[in-house]
């Protein structure tokens, strides 16, 4: 622990309940930001959205390869996966 010196200055029953109140103050601040500036997530927290009418529908999967990746439309989402292939090592 390289910051263990920290402990000198400030004492512990002080400084770990100001530590983990802040990462909760973030936390917080960050699930409020996406809650508000978002469309989907409101849906999703609440239990509702696209998955019971993806789960309904025909899955639709399409692929199309090249040499160099390949290109899958995963069920139930229309933005494309960019997979790559894996080098063998061999010249």
């Amino acid at each position: 622990m390289n910051q263990g010196k920290i402990w000198l200055v400030v004492k512990p029953t002080v400084g770990l309940p100001l530590f983990l109140g802040g990462v909760t103050v973030i936390a917080l601040a960050v699930h409020a930001a996406i809650l508000t500036n978002t469309t989907w997530y409101p849906g999703f927290y609440s239990g509702k959205g696209k998955a019971a009418a993806a789960a309904t529908a025909a899955p639709a999967k399409t692929s199309m390869s090249t040499t160099a990746s390949t290109t899958e439309t995963v069920v139930g989402t229309e933005t494309p996966v960019l997979l790559a292939k894996a080098t063998t090592g061999k010249p």
